[in-house]
């Protein structure tokens, strides 16, 4: 697979354009993108796996949270593709925020009144450019799904939101990093009273790998039955 990956880059060139998404739940959307890098996601392919959920957990809810909004294709779901009254987007990183900021302008969201995005860090502690969840516990409308993917930090995540918590209609996405991450953090949704789903690697990324730098990485699906 990493002689087809290398052919690939080959092939085509590395270069950004304007492309608009042609398959899956992004479909439609307009982004920045370069096929070498990211050509899964045009093609509807990227995190394949999760749309079934994402849909799901995105039915009826009034606030989204994407944290690790990267270039923003979720971002972009949650303001295009649902009826959430407030998207709230967390982005650390500032050449993904920049790229989040000109996908966001791309089709037309950038000002929108829904819309809030935060360079801050989000954890288990507070301070210069760090939040916990909890700390927006008592503005979040519910239902809520929260998406999650921030490089090994999602356990730190899920303590820095026990109040949040205890609120009904939470909605959890989250990417784990490793083995480990996903033990704890499905020990910690199901101590809250959430049911869990691990969302395995579909057979045909044997084909098709996302060619991620680490052994383990897939999704982690957590709702509550009575909300």
């Amino acid at each position: 697979m990493r002689l087809l990956s290398t052919l690939k880059n080959l092939v085509i060139r590395s270069e950004r354009k304007r492309r608009r998404i042609l398959a899956g739940p992004f479909k439609g959307i307009q982004m920045d993108l370069s096929l070498r890098d990211q050509s899964q996601l045009y093609l509807g392919l990227f995190e394949r796996e999760i749309y079934p959920w994402l849909i799901r957990l995105s039915d009826g809810i009034c606030t989204a949270v994407d944290i690790g909004a990267a270039h923003g294709e979720y971002t972009l779901f949650f303001l295009m593709k649902t009826g959430a009254t407030s998207v709230r987007a967390f982005e650390p990183d500032a050449g993904c925020l920049r790229l989040l900021q000109e996908n966001l302008l791309l089709n037309g969201v950038a000002a929108s009144g829904r819309l809030d995005i935060s360079a801050s860090f989000v954890g288990d502690s507070e301070g210069p450019q760090r939040v916990r969840l909890d700390s927006l516990a008592g503005s979040i409308a519910t239902p809520c799904l929260i998406k999650i993917d921030v490089d090994g930090e999602e356990e730190r995540v899920l303590k820095g939101a026990k109040t949040l918590n205890a609120l009904p209609g939470i909605r959890w996405l989250i990417e784990t990093h490793s083995k480990e991450l996903e033990v704890a953090c499905v020990k910690i949704l199901s101590e809250e009273g959430f049911e869990t789903r691990i969302i395995r690697n579909a057979p045909w990324r044997a084909v098709v790998p996302e060619l991620r730098p680490i052994p383990h990485n897939r999704w982690l699906a957590a709702w509550r039955p009575t909300d």
